[in-house]
């Protein structure tokens, strides 16, 4: 028996089948080669990087017939994040190495120090969060504009935590933040190594749920429904869920802080939410203005509500709408036709003053009606570059449109009226009002989501503008003011509206009362025959959907479905879109 493992099956970090081979261990790497080892082997003429998922496995061929490892690059992932790491992409119909490479630290790592940590625990901690984190966790439902440092302190009374936010900004800043109170940190993925050794709170984003760390107490996820917790692109894994078997395998508790909980993260969980003075007192004004009501002469898209907003020169004003361009869609004045493209027959646009231009084939053309000629059209579906002039002139005062990556920063607190896509509750700081100018077109958009995704946009332009108290509103236009969902939302109800969205989604048998996978490209029709039948499925084309009963079921029937060798194929599980 040899003093050191012989033989290391490595997971390649290369395109082409999902596969580990075998490899020799010489001895200079004899006490170096460990589960997760970052290393590089020889594969068909080429040098490539890859992860040791085995040492010495019973299958493996003589050491003597393999080749050798060339290199040991430093360490990785430990055995249970590598766990971690091929069920989630067992789980979202992903390569391993997709999932190895978010768990791999960004630079080599050649030694792990010693632990630190404190032993501080640091006040005022959350009644609430204790109370959840004894029971096995929870949802703390929490308005927009509270502070999640007591919920933290609650979670490091229990020893040493991973607390996971959306975005990057917000990681720094909450981690700068713990570091003040005296206990240790480590920012992730920068400080990979010091959290990989043991501090008391390791803080990062989305990928920072495969981190390797030494002990955990309990895992606390912020703004549980943000979206950016979720993977744009395939595979379209989430943090949430990542973390939720995390918490499972190692026995602890899983906390959600959250202002508007997902259906996603409400299901089989206990919610401790304030009461609903309280909790409303934490948001700003909600003004649901009915467009049915003001559709005079002169007015058009702006509700009495929203001019006499604008019109107020002591008050900054956001305008979003998830719209850009001149128009969206336009008729013809004369015959009253669609402007479509005469190429492929879609919808064409108008992305500026100029030409009409078809999103789905490229091609451009006059501002001329196919069907008669004629060249007056009408504007049913503005963008932003219309609406700025629209506002302006409501407003009396001038509107600044806000888009792409040339404007000035804008997170003074000069009061102004600024129009743009919902990136502008990103890129603005301050402000006193958000309009939403079309909230009919986030709710009834053709995605599963889209009441979800409403219920977010409002957390976040909550942060913007404030409380109440404090002078903070948002308005809401809409022709449909009954619905279930803005009646919540005029009341400030919170959990009036979050249990709206779960019906809707337990109604319609939709995740998570469900599971559904989108597949795309020119070999998604081969993919999709491929498919046994324990899943159903439709589409056509290059667009297809697939249904299963559960995320389990799902992901099984995935990973049966036999991949072309060629072609595009895009697998999207529970997209975000």
């Amino acid at each position: 028996m040899a003093d050191h493992p012989n033989i290391a099956r490595v997971l390649c970090d290369r395109s082409g089948p999902d596969r580990a081979f075998d490899y020799q261990i010489p001895d200079q790497f004899a006490g170096r080669v460990s589960i997760g080892s970052i290393v590089r082997v020889d594969l068909h003429g080429r040098r490539i990087g890859g992860w040791v998922r085995e040492l010495d496995p019973d299958d493996a061929l003589p050491a003597k017939e393999l080749l050798p490892l060339q290199h040991v690059s430093g360490i990785g992932p430990d055995d249970a994040v590598c766990e971690l790491a091929e069920w989630g992409a067992h789980r979202w119909a992903g390569r391993r190495s997709q999932f190895f490479r978010a768990a791999s630290p960004p630079r080599v790592v050649s030694a792990i120090g010693a632990a630190s940590y404190s032993g501080l625990k640091p006040e005022p901690r959350s009644p609430a969060t204790t109370k959840l984190l004894d029971g096995g966790g929870g949802v703390l439902r929490l308005p927009p504009t509270s502070d999640v440092l007591p919920a933290v302190w609650s979670c490091v009374e229990h020893g040493p935590v991973l607390v996971i936010v959306p975005g990057v900004d917000d990681a720094a800043i909450l981690n700068s933040r713990i570091g003040r109170a005296g206990v240790t940190t480590a920012l992730l993925p920068q400080d990979w190594s010091r959290a990989a050794a043991g501090v008391d709170v390791s803080v990062g984003t989305r990928t920072a749920a495969f981190a390797r760390l030494p002990k955990l107490g309990s895992i606390l996820i912020v703004d549980e429904f943000d979206e950016r917790l979720q993977s744009e692109s395939s595979p379209t894994w989430h943090a949430r869920e990542v973390l939720a078997e995390r918490a499972r395998r190692a026995g602890i508790p899983l906390l959600l802080v959250s202002a508007v909980p997902t259906p996603e993260g409400l299901q089989g969980r206990e919610v401790a939410a304030p009461p609903h003075v309280r909790e409303s007192a934490g948001w700003p004004g909600v003004v649901v203005a009915d467009l049915s009501e003001d559709d005079g002469p002169g007015i058009g898209r702006l509700s009495s509500a929203v001019i006499e907003e604008l019109r107020d020169s002591s008050r900054r004003v956001l305008c979003v709408i998830n719209r850009t361009g001149t128009s969206r869609l336009l008729a013809c004045k004369s015959c009253r036709e669609l402007a479509i493209c005469e190429q492929c027959e879609s919808l064409v646009s108008q992305p500026d003053e100029g030409d009409l231009f078809c999103a789905k084939c490229g091609s451009h053309r006059p501002l001329l009606c196919s069907h008669c000629n004629g060249m007056s059209f009408s504007n049913l579906r503005p963008g932003t570059r219309r609406l700025v002039k629209e506002l302006a002139s409501a407003a009396g005062r001038a509107a600044l449109l806000v888009e792409g990556d040339v404007q000035p920063d804008w997170s003074s607190e000069s009061t102004e009226i600024l129009v743009g896509t919902e990136a502008l509750l990103h890129r603005v700081t301050h402000a006193d009002t958000v309009v939403f100018l079309d909230i009919d077109s986030e709710m009834f958009a053709p995605r599963f989501r889209a009441g979800e995704h409403v219920l977010g946009l409002l957390a976040r332009a909550s942060r913007v503008v404030g409380r109440k108290s404090d002078g903070g509103r948002l308005i809401l236009q809409t022709s449909h003011p009954d619905h279930e969902l803005l009646a919540a939302l005029a009341q400030v109800d919170i959990g009036a509206a979050t249990e709206a969205e779960r019906v809707h989604r337990e109604e319609l048998s939709l995740p998570p009362y469900g599971a559904m996978a989108v597949v795309e490209g020119g070999s998604a029709g081969e993919f999709i025959s491929s498919l046994p039948d324990t899943v159903r499925t439709g589409g056509s084309g290059d667009r297809w959907q697939v249904r299963g009963q559960n995320a389990e079921i799902l992901a099984d029937a995935l990973a049966l479905g036999q991949r072309p060798v060629k072609g595009r194929l895009r697998v999207a599980v529970n997209p975000a879109r």
